[in-house]
């Protein structure tokens, strides 16, 4: 094979040795520059290929672990195959550039390629078998042939950079191909934490998802188009005369003795290991500081960039680390990162107070949000940094191998498939069966065993401190104090405010379909929790949940089928289970929250579940009316904040647009908005959105919430129907403070005409177009810009109460009434 420096430029090193050097170095550089930009288009990319397929497969934790897989599948398969071609490509650098471009050319293309997706998802998914592995292996196949190409791209661009930075050439030193593979795998992984951070606070807020592809594959093609530059450079097929590289300069590559095949297993091991722990720990992370921090798109896209920044920390200690103590750099990094995990862990459940505590100091939104990554980065930085060690300890070891490049794409490969078996079994497996807190102490044990286990490639001198070490965390995790539930799900997060009489916990479930699940008990009244944010109780909120059913039934002209997205407590199902209904679907994401609400709230929800008319049905809202071919004379959602994260893909017009096509003629959807920690701006862009779909809409104010019957027909509701309804006892029980129905016109905020107006001054008083006061799937608008709104104080909700009534109209409701 002829050497990749023959197809160079060179500045005639014999004769320019230092020229030479300064321009090999800046070479190096700007490398790692475009490195960086990679690693940062592609996370973005992947966060916008996930959002896509969330819209098309769903967002249960069956369809995210399908999309999951997918996309490492096409990284290990990229990984593999680029290492061999790293062998045998003439020009790596240029190979580089190509590829940078296939992935601009397929990430330009991934909008049209979604759009067209769905309609073969919607008949592929009718004509399969009803079964999870027939759907999930629908949604496995999908997601990879629209993100194959560029994953795979993505995948080998480390093996081949690993080749076009010299490390298999003659007369690079040991030192620096350790140096420079150290440092193309940190700078990429800083790349991607950059991206998880600039992704979540600025590109996609101001650009959309459509659009900030588009960006992303435009600076794709640029650093393919200055790869192809860089390769005409001058490249360093003589020592590297840097001052760092005093180790003896290597003969030739194939002077390095290759590895034994037990030794080349082991390595292979211990990267399937290392992917495995570090996945296994991120979604274990990501479950509960859900919970401790929020989970907002932002909370989301902090706790990722903080976890890759820590890797990148680690990793770019990984030579030094090496160099200092050779062999037992990998035993010792295994060790201590298990111990300091372990240490950690007692500050889990202490986090939420610190929220708390600086409510009333912290008040803007970039202040909490900076309080939010203080605390992640508490219980991250250290046993996160520690772990960033273990893979690129692994590549050090490849490093002076010959046929270096092709042992880095391999490790890369195994190291992607631990990665996806360790997110998924932790998911699905680990995590329900053992919970957060043993998970994590578990995977603390494995680092410790790891460490006296991993067996010594070369002769190992620090035995006796490996275990101390691991004999260290196995007492801690046996004195280890268990979290408080109550002190953890506080929710103090959400408004920087929190109960001050402690709660008894009747109930905490964890799974990867609804997070952490809490039933608490205070003052003798019972509530729910998801993730630390209140669901409904058995208190105050008893009549808005009611509520939220009867104020679409009383414009319901057949009680054929209605349909419940959410279940929460169950009572708002158990009030329309009240009326004669035929047949009525339930839809509820979380299984935790089904068993909660049969356990727990059975008195108040009227034991609907039980109910032969009633089906539950676990699955996502949305995609259970994408791929539904029922029609609903009822659709009513009861769902938690608008601000969680995917919770806007249920506001946007595609998804009006779906409610409407599941309606049966002259059918009513209903639909709770939040009127407090909510600007005017972002609640006009909601009713605005539903307003283009729906021509008739009516906003109530009921128990203190915001409730929306929106129908294609005319709204009327008639008194016979529901004098009708009145005389039946059981159904009475049902109606908060044993109101007649036509009295609760009495809480029409606003309608139709009133409406109108009521929009057209809050995009004036916002500086907006009424075209600008729309959420769509791809401007994502709501989901950027409600968690704003959680600064806000709650005496914002009467003012916002205010500004609508001035628009109601009485003789709207005399229209709305018929005999």
């Amino acid at each position: 094979m002829s050497s990749p420096s023959a197809t160079a430029a060179p500045l005639t090193p014999d004769l320019y040795p230092e020229a030479r050097s300064r321009a090999v170095q800046a070479r190096f550089a700007i490398t790692l520059v475009l490195f960086l930009v990679s690693g940062a288009t592609g996370l973005i990319d992947q966060l916008c290929f996930s959002k896509y397929l969330t819209y098309v497969v769903g967002s249960t934790a069956h369809a995210v672990s399908a999309v999951l897989a997918a996309f490492m599948a096409g990284l290990a398969i990229g990984a593999h195959f680029g290492g061999k071609l790293a062998l045998t490509v003439r020009r790596p650098l240029a190979a580089y550039g190509v590829l940078e471009l296939l992935v601009a050319a397929t990430v330009a293309l991934c909008p049209f390629a979604f759009k067209a997706l769905t309609p073969a998802y919607v008949a592929l998914a009718h004509a399969l078998p009803d079964s999870l592995a027939a759907v999930s292996a629908l949604r496995w196949l999908l997601a990879m042939i629209v993100v194959i190409i560029p994953t795979t791209a993505m995948g080998a661009t480390l093996p081949l950079l690993s080749r076009a930075v010299g490390l298999d050439e003659q007369g690079t030193t040991r030192r620096t191909r350790q140096r420079r593979l150290a440092a193309l795998y940190a700078i990429n992984t800083l790349g991607g934490g950059l991206g998880a951070l600039l992704s979540a606070y600025a590109v996609l807020p101001a650009l959309g998802l459509r659009n900030t592809l588009f960006v992303s594959a435009a600076l794709s093609a640029l650093i393919g188009v200055l790869a192809f530059a860089l390769d005409r450079a001058p490249r360093d097929a003589v020592q590297d005369s840097s001052p760092e590289s005093d180790a003896p300069a290597l003969p030739g590559a194939d002077a390095v003795p290759a590895p034994a095949k037990a030794q080349g297993w082991v390595l292979v091991a211990l990267a399937f290991a290392s992917g495995w722990l570090v996945f296994a720990c991120e979604v274990v992370f990501t479950h509960v500081l859900a919970v401790i921090i929020g989970n907002s798109a932002y909370a989301f896209g902090l706790i990722l960039a903080i976890f890759l920044l820590c890797l990148c920390l680690g990793a770019s200690q990984a030579e030094r680390l090496h160099r200092r103590y050779g062999a037992d750099a990998l035993p010792l990094s295994l060790a201590v990162t298990g111990l300091l995990l372990a240490l950690t862990l007692p500050l889990w459940d202490h986090l939420p107070l610190i929220f708390a505590g600086s409510g009333k100091v912290v008040q803007s939104f970039a202040g909490r949000e900076a309080v939010r990554a203080l605390v992640a980065c508490t219980v991250l930085f250290v046993p996160t940094t520690l772990m960033g060690l273990t893979f690129p300890l692994l590549l050090q070891r490849v490093a002076t191998f010959p046929r270096a490049p092709h042992w880095v794409g391999r490790l890369v490969a195994v190291n992607t498939l631990g990665a996806v078996a360790g997110a998924l079994l932790t998911g699905y497996a680990i995590l329900p069966e053992l919970g957060s807190q043993n998970t994590l102490l578990a995977v603390a044990l494995i680092f410790a065993g790891a460490a006296l286990t991993t067996p010594r490639l070369e002769k190992c001198v620090a035995r006796r401190g490996l275990m101390v070490l691991c004999a260290a965390t196995g007492f801690i995790a046996v004195i280890m104090p268990r979290w408080d539930p109550a002190r953890l799900t506080l929710g103090a997060n959400v408004y920087f405010e929190a109960e001050e009489k402690p709660a008894r916990v009747l109930m905490v479930r964890e799974d990867v379909h609804g997070g952490v699940t809490t039933v608490v008990e205070r003052d003798s009244v019972t509530t729910l929790y998801t993730n630390g944010k209140f669901q409904g109780n058995t208190g105050w909120e008893m009549s808005a949940q009611r509520f939220f059913a009867h104020y679409p039934s009383l414009f319901v002209s057949h009680f054929g089928r209605a349909l419940v997205v959410g279940l929460g407590t169950g009572t708002t199902l158990g009030t329309v289970n009240a009326y004669p209904w035929r047949d009525i679907d339930v839809v509820e994401i979380s299984p935790a929250i089904a068993e909660a609400a049969r356990t727990y709230f059975g008195h108040v929800n009227r034991r609907a579940l039980d109910d032969p008319r009633v089906k539950l049905i676990h699955a996502d809202g949305r995609n259970y009316m994408l791929l539904s071919q029922r029609r609903y004379d009822l659709i009513s959602m009861e769902l938690s904040s608008i601000w969680f994260a995917g919770a806007s893909n249920l506001y946007s017009r595609e998804y009006y647009q779906l409610v409407k096509k599941n309606l049966a003629p002259g059918g009513v959807f209903e639909q709770w908005v939040q009127l407090h920690h909510i600007r005017r701006r972002d609640f006009g862009t909601i009713l605005h959105t539903l307003r283009l779909e729906f021509p008739h809409v009516a906003l109530f104010l009921g128990g203190g919430q915001g409730i929306i019957v929106a129908s294609v027909s005319p709204l009327r509701a008639s008194r016979a129907r529901t004098g009708a309804l009145e005389r039946q006892p059981e159904f009475l029980e049902t109606v908060p403070e044993e109101r007649p129905l036509m009295t609760l016109f009495d809480d029409l905020l606003v309608e139709n005409q009133g409406l109108d107006r009521f929009l057209e001054e809050t995009a004036a008083r916002s500086g907006v177009s009424m075209e600008n006061l729309v959420s769509t799937d791809d401007n994502l608008y709501l989901e950027y810009a409600t968690p704003r709104g959680n600064v806000l104080p709650w005496s914002a909700r009467e003012v916002l109460v205010a500004d609508l009534k001035r628009f109601h109209e009485e003789e709207s409701v005399a229209r709305m009434i018929t005999p």
